[in-house]
């Protein structure tokens, strides 16, 4: 006999509640829907989780990773060659999968890069300068469905929505002295001005600019000052401490989801967050998408992209195990 609780049906269940779930959460509760996100991990906030008392605690966040999926909890395997047996990743290295609310943008270090006008069309790129017998026979590479020119605008929500710090390098077309030279035309600057400059940037900055080259600072989501963002929720100014990565910030500085969006999310009466939730996987009815406790007439993945692409391939695995007459691990 199960204690689990079937829940109501809703329009839309989000899996995972990092960057891209609380973003599809906040434009689907303003179009009108009601929206419930199922999180893994656990409720984190910046008052009671990240504060600077104990926040740069190094043994506990950076060498235990506290703030990490835990490989013991889930993992993936992984070899280096095709003559090699794939083993279970026990102890994460430059990976780093976000666990808990927020997931991997409480974490990161918050550079912020636009992709360049070319990454679009790579393939067309690439054979136009280099020819069309570069790329190997069988190549992947493919030019995107969109173009630089059409997500422009959604790059500009984001960097206003987190407060980015920056210099513009190109305007409406315009190159502008300080900016990144290669960087696509953007509407307009960033939101903030750029982070201040250790003595070794800017010692190497001058070096390089001696030599003839550009150099320009860092797109980063610390806030160089305050910073009141468009929905507003209020960040703090950057105190570089220098415990970005791998930690959570605590002074309001560094924009993730509970900086940014949560606030505003959270008091959405068409908005539910549940942590603790793993869901395991994704059951399809033909004309909605159905899980054991929790059924809705859409379903968006907020998850990592292996996390994403697991759900949806599970059902198929499991059938052609069954048909071998296998049960597939999870």
């Amino acid at each position: 006999m199960s204690d689990a609780t079937r829940l109501k049906e809703t329009d839309v269940v989000i899996v995972g509640l990092g960057w891209t779930g609380a973003i599809m959460a906040r434009e689907l509760t303003e179009a009108g829907l009601d929206v419930v996100a199922l999180e893994r991990g656990p409720f984190r906030d910046t008052a009671s989780d990240f504060a600077p008392g104990f926040i740069a605690d190094e043994l506990r966040y950076a060498v235990r990773q506290e703030l990490f999926l835990r490989p013991a909890q889930e993992t993936l395997t992984f070899r280096n060659h095709l003559g090699q047996t794939a083993l279970p990743i026990r102890a994460w290295g430059s990976f780093l999968p976000g666990n808990g609310l927020g997931g991997a943008g409480v974490h990161w270090n918050g550079q912020t890069w636009r992709f360049l006008p070319s990454d679009f069309r790579l393939r067309s790129h690439l054979t136009q300068r280099y020819g069309a017998g570069f790329l190997p026979a069988g190549t992947t590479i493919q030019d995107w469905p969109v173009d630089y020119a059409e997500l422009e605008p959604f790059y500009d929500r984001f960097e206003y929505l987190c407060g980015i710090s920056g210099q513009a390098g190109n305007i409406a077309g315009r190159r502008q002295p300080g900016g990144n030279p290669f960087e696509g035309p953007r509407a307009r600057d960033f939101p903030l001005p750029p982070l201040q400059m250790t003595a070794a940037p800017a010692r190497f900055a001058a070096a390089a600019a001696s030599l003839g080259h550009a150099p320009f600072p860092c797109p980063a989501a610390n806030a160089s000052a305050a910073y009141t963002n468009p929905l507003g929720v209020v960040m703090g100014p950057c105190s570089y401490c220098g415990f970005c990565e791998r930690f959570g910030c605590g002074n309001y500085a560094k924009a993730s989801p509970q900086t940014t969006l949560l606030p505003v999310l959270v008091r959405q009466p068409r908005f539910t967050a549940r942590t603790g939730c793993d869901v395991l996987q994704i059951n399809h009815d033909g004309t909605r998408d159905r899980g054991d406790l929790c059924r809705c007439r859409r379903q968006a993945l907020g998850t990592a992209d292996r996390d994403g692409a697991a759900l949806r391939l599970y059902p198929s695995q499991r059938a052609a195990a069954a048909a071998l007459g296998h049960r597939p691990a999870v």
